[in-house]
């Protein structure tokens, strides 16, 4: 039994989707930019703060290149943030092996994400990027 192959535009022009607009599902499909509904931009509420900002002390200081400190954002993500990092095999392993054992022990802190936190906390602390 041979299937008939055809295009996703090709079935949608032949079997128009309930409810939508034909143009926008054929614009959509095709990512013709040109037929799409302009959209409304979106709006963005940024919070009052109450803390007063901090003058330089001397302004000599700036003048002379050191550099002033950089202003930390106030604002804190709720949630969590995914990153990728890339690690030797022998470190990955190592902390993997370490979540897994420290698991089984009952543990609390014992996730690989908890590990890597516990371990960069301080030293991004001592470095002055955490507050």
């Amino acid at each position: 039994m041979a299937v008939e192959r055809r295009s996703l535009v090709a079935a949608v022009s032949n079997n128009p989707v309930p409810g939508a607009d034909p143009e926008m599902v054929r614009s959509f499909v095709t990512q013709n930019q040109q037929t799409e509904r302009p959209v409304a931009a979106p709006v963005v509420i940024e919070p009052k703060s109450t803390i007063p900002k901090e003058e330089p002390k001397n302004s000599v200081d700036t003048k002379l290149g050191a550099r002033p400190k950089k202003k930390q954002s106030r604002f804190q993500p709720t949630g969590l943030t995914a990153i990728t990092v890339r690690l030797r095999p022998e470190i990955a392993g190592a902390l993997k092996r370490a979540s897994l054992e420290r698991q089984l022990e009952g543990q609390d802190v014992f996730t690989q994400q908890d590990l890597v936190e516990q371990a960069l906390e301080p030293w991004l602390r001592e470095e002055g990027y955490l507050s």
